[in-house]
């Protein structure tokens, strides 16, 4: 990271795909997708890497052991847990920024307006603070997945390889197809959902916009698949994010039934486990 901003320092033209969006209109401002942008989410993957250290080991460790956390496993999954608490709660802040500032924007109750998610479709030219947050969270993403092969083996791992994939698929391919406007959408959906550990309290969830690409689309734009316009909602393409938001539903629901019977648990006076925990857990004699 030093070497890239030492680099642009310099003005080397290189480092600057790697700091800055680079394919700005001059006439009107706004953005449009460039093969330099990997440059920039490549950034942001190692950038994002460095973050996730410094702040579990500056910040979150010694909030830990002043806590009274007890045990180097618990301590390290407190410092995980709280890392993705603080980014969530970031990216959940800039997105509904965004949004705010987009027309998709409806009122702090509903947020956004599902038509407006189709008009004026394709968008090919956004606004910076939109392709810069879109591109921030696929970089996170793509780093989570890299996080997920160095943490301690969780129990829940296949279920969570399984929606770090389908969310990557969904990111990339609503990015490729124009779709940045139900990308936003769904991340502020998403991140509060991730924050207060229940989908079912947010008021909000994936079906609302499943049922927009369903009801909606169709009788705003036409399908129409012509890349070199950048109209890619065609009849064979269309039940895609259909089925990616169905499956990271799915998922929510198997969390959400794993804290339920935390929860059973606890009133009963059962040992409250976490059943998303480590494997190693139930092996562990770490008292620390």
């Amino acid at each position: 990271m030093e070497i890239l901003i030492g680099h642009y320092s310099l003005r080397i033209p290189i480092a600057e795909t790697f700091l800055f969006l680079q394919n700005k209109d001059v006439i009107t401002g706004l953005y449009s997708k460039a093969w330099t942008d990997l440059n920039f989410i490549l950034f942001w993957v190692v950038a994002f890497t460095f973050l996730r250290a410094f702040v579990m080991t500056v910040i979150l460790k010694p909030i830990a052991i002043r806590c009274g956390v007890k045990g180097e496993h618990q301590r390290n999954r407190f410092q995980e847990e709280g890392w993705v608490f603080v980014y969530y709660s970031i990216s959940w802040t800039m997105g509904m920024y965004v949004l705010r500032n987009s027309p998709l924007w409806n009122n702090w109750i509903f947020w956004f307006k599902p038509e407006a998610i189709f008009e004026g479709y394709p968008h090919t030219q956004l606004p910076h603070q939109m392709l810069w947050y879109y591109y921030v969270q696929l970089g996170f993403w793509l780093q989570q997945l890299f996080v997920l092969h160095i943490e301690a083996p969780r129990k829940d791992f296949w279920a969570l390889l399984a929606h770090h994939t389908v969310t990557l698929l969904l990111i990339s391919g609503s990015a490729i197809s124009n779709f940045w406007r139900a990308g936003n959408a769904v991340f502020v959906v998403m991140d509060l959902a991730d924050i207060i550990l229940a989908v079912s309290d947010t008021g909000q969830d994936p079906s609302h916009l499943k049922m927009s690409l369903l009801l909606n689309a169709y009788e705003i734009i036409p399908f129409e698949l012509n890349i070199t316009e950048g109209k890619w909602y065609c009849r064979e393409l269309a039940w895609l994010p259909i089925l990616g938001l169905g499956l990271l539903q799915i998922l929510m629901f198997y969390w959400f039934g794993l804290i339920l019977r935390i929860l059973f648990k606890i009133l009963r006076g059962q040992s409250a486990e976490d059943e998303r925990s480590d494997d190693e857990l139930e092996h562990s004699n770490d008292t620390k």
